[in-house]
This record gives structure tokens, C-alpha cells and sequence, in this order.
């Protein structure tokens, strides 16, 4: 649970952090989408081994890879619903 938790708060960094705001200038369509990167992450996560299923690292890389994506997106959603999107001004 810690694992996949880990995985949600790095896709989040990603996609809405100031401090990576210049490196998601490279690629926008990817790195601003919380299912895009999260889908990313997660299948980085399950190939490496950091996150196993048991079924061989290509089924962990899609599995881990789903899981991360939705878990993300659902998160994203959420916390923008609750405390609003960035704001320019700061």
C-alpha cells in the first residue's frame, strides 16, 4: 500500500510541481496528464521489481502500470476538486 501510495505522490510531483514546471515544458502532453505519467511510473515501477504481482515483470509493468494510472488520476481529481487548481499568480 506504502509502495503504491509512493508511486501516486511521485506521478503527482511530476505533473503539478513548481519545481519541475521547466522539465514538463519537454513534453506537455505526457507530463502534465496525471494518467499519462502515472501509467509511466507505475510500469517503471512494476518492471524494475520495486512493485511485484508474482507473474513476471511484463505483467507486473502492466498491472502496477493500471493501477498507478487510475490511482493517479483519481487523486489528481480529487485534491483539485477539493483545494482548487494552481493558481498563476503566485
Amino acid at each position: 500500500m506504502i509502495t503504491l501510495l509512493s508511486l501516486i505522490g511521485a506521478t503527482l510531483l511530476i505533473v503539478r510541481s513548481a519545481v519541475l514546471k521547466r522539465i514538463r515544458r519537454v513534453w506537455p502532453a505526457l507530463l502534465e496528464c496525471a494518467q499519462c505519467t502515472g501509467t509511466w511510473v507505475g510500469a517503471a515501477a512494476g518492471a524494475s521489481g520495486l512493485v511485484q504481482t508474482g507473474h513476471g515483470r511484463l505483467v507486473d509493468a502492466a498491472v502496477v502500470g493500471a493501477a498507478t494510472s487510475f490511482t493517479a488520476l483519481l487523486s489528481d481529481a480529487l485534491l483539485l476538486h477539493l483545494l482548487g487548481g494552481p493558481s498563476e499568480d503566485r
